[in-house]
């Protein structure tokens, strides 16, 4: 049992969404392909997660010009993706 738990990773819980475990944050192209994910605690806020994302994102797909992104990602991380990568996040 406690190898299970080691094998699986931190886990923690959002209050907000009363998630449990995991979150995903997962990039994908207009046809609905993989481009990045990341998966980190339910206890790490969304915006922290999104940045992750971003980051790897702008690692594999310098080029890439126009993010569209849920409602929930707003303020300073769109005005961060705007100065650090030139994206215009919609």
């Amino acid at each position: 049992m406690a190898q299970d738990r080691l094998k699986r990773g931190q886990h923690g819980y959002d209050a907000g969404k009363r998630v449990k475990g995991h979150k995903r944050h997962i990039a994908s192209d207009t046809m609905g392909l993989l481009l990045a994910v990341v998966v980190h605690s339910a206890g790490i806020q969304d915006r922290a997660g999104a940045w992750a994302l971003l980051i790897r994102l702008f690692l594999y797909f310098e080029s890439l010009k126009t993010i569209f992104v849920d409602g929930s990602y707003s303020g300073s991380l769109i005005n961060w993706a705007l100065s650090m990568f030139g994206w215009n996040m919609l």
